[in-house]
């Protein structure tokens, strides 16, 4: 008399060790996009995201996959950060200068994330969001067709000039000589105009002074 086959049991997985850290695959973006924006990109490698999150590397490979995989994942977060604009304001001209604003401070709130979507050469796509909201802002104004287009594309120019330009201003000023016999002349005939540009200079309010010009000569003129 045959015996019955035993059925098989199904393989069960291993369960983790009491205590064994457990990680999402959130918390590796959000732990990713953390160390990016505190060292860049080139502080990131997998070992030091498995040690900042207290697992092992296959862990974070199993939920992100490889490096490259992970900086397109911590892109797709940029664009959708950067698609986050909430306009303001209760003017046309408010309205307007508030998505410049908006995006000014993603830019200079992330810039080594903004370098990965450089890499990927989709800054395009990065500055969609805000040329969307800006069409949509100067149509309300009755701004339309090619001088819209030339109002938009002024607005973005001069968003990615000023950030340019303040970034590369960042830090301690180092000024040679001439520049400090030169402000002692304009001082002996003006001196707040002297004091006033030998202090640091306030990028928000100048960045809000120059847009809110542009945009008010804009509408005005269309």
């Amino acid at each position: 008399m045959d015996r019955p086959r035993a059925t098989p049991a199904t393989p069960k997985r291993a369960a983790a060790a009491p205590g064994a850290p457990r990680v999402t695959r959130d918390a590796v973006l959000d732990t990713a996009m953390r160390m990016v924006m505190e060292s860049g990109a080139q502080g990131l490698s997998m070992r030091k995201l498995a040690a900042e999150l207290g697992v092992a590397v296959t862990s974070i490979y199993w939920h992100v996959g490889n490096r490259e995989a992970l900086v397109d994942e911590l892109v797709e977060r940029v664009l959708s950060d950067m698609g986050a604009i909430r306009v303001t304001g209760d003017t046309p001209v408010a309205r307007i200068v508030s998505i410049a604003h908006a995006n000014r401070r993603m830019i200079l709130d992330r810039p080594h994330l903004i370098g990965l979507v450089r890499e990927r050469g989709l800054e395009a796509s990065m500055m969609l969001p805000a040329r969307r909201a800006l069409v949509r802002e100067f149509a309300a104004a009755g701004v339309h067709g090619a001088q819209a287009a030339a109002a938009v594309q002024s607005v973005q120019f001069q968003l990615a000039g000023f950030v340019m330009l303040e970034r590369a201003l960042t830090g301690p000023a180092q000024e040679p000589a001439e520049v400090h016999a030169w402000l002692e002349e304009v001082g002996a005939g003006d001196p707040e105009l002297a004091e006033a540009l030998a202090a640091p200079p306030d990028a928000e309010k100048l960045f809000g002074m120059a847009v809110t010009a542009m945009v008010e000569s804009l509408i005005r003129d269309s």
